[in-house]
């Protein structure tokens, strides 16, 4: 150290620090999710936490292979409010359920719920013995078709439920088995592309915005 300079003071940025409870996102009951640290309320806004749905119900083991994704739209009195922004496989479940003889069916689409909320949906398929091509086109028409009558009439809620709770897969599955047997079938991932308040935002001019 120079001569003549003293050392300086290290902060103790954890002191800093304000420590808040994370509620699940609209669709989710139960309490608390995550219990975070933060510096800044006002830049934690729009953080997203990652949790499984385990956390949420803490019921059955293998929900601890969907992982869920919330954002924070605000926080009031040391409590976090969320929005679902997104859910997905865990990596790992995804690596078990490869086999080898059997098909590996991806189809990715784009939904919007009954209340303007878009969300990107990816349905993996892994089917009991190889499919042609022909086929496998098929499956996908099947998935398009169930997404497409049966999202545009459920709230963002009740999409939730349905894509994370294994309803979506469950009305897959039923069309389907019709064509092939699958060993497995379901939403792998979903992604909040846009919500309605994001989309009015957009349209209103500058001056508005920024008032």
């Amino acid at each position: 150290m120079p001569k003549g300079k003293k050392a300086g003071r290290v902060r103790d940025k954890w002191r800093d620090k304000k420590w808040i409870l994370v509620n699940p996102p609209s669709g989710f009951k139960g309490g608390p999710i995550a219990y975070i640290p933060v510096t800044d309320e006002e830049k934690a806004v729009g953080r997203v936490i990652e949790n499984t749905l385990f956390d949420f119900e803490k019921q059955d083991p293998q929900q601890h292979t969907i992982k869920i994704y919330s954002q924070i739209e605000k926080i009031q009195d040391g409590v976090a409010f969320t929005r679902f922004k997104g859910h997905e496989y865990a990596k790992e479940f995804l690596r078990s359920l490869i086999r080898r003889g059997t098909s590996l069916i991806n189809f990715v689409n784009d939904y919007t719920t009954a209340d303007g909320y878009k969300f990107r949906v990816s349905v993996i398929a892994f089917t009991q013995r190889r499919l042609n091509t022909s086929k496998k086109q098929a499956i996908r028409h099947m998935v398009d078709e169930v997404l497409g009558a049966e999202i545009p009439k459920l709230t963002v809620e009740q999409f939730v439920q349905a894509a994370t709770y294994r309803k979506f897969d469950a009305d897959i599955h039923a069309q389907v088995k019709k064509v092939a047997g699958v060993r497995h079938i379901g939403i792998k991932k979903t992604k909040m592309l846009s919500s309605p308040k994001a989309e009015v935002m957009k349209q209103l001019p500058v001056e508005a915005t920024q008032q």
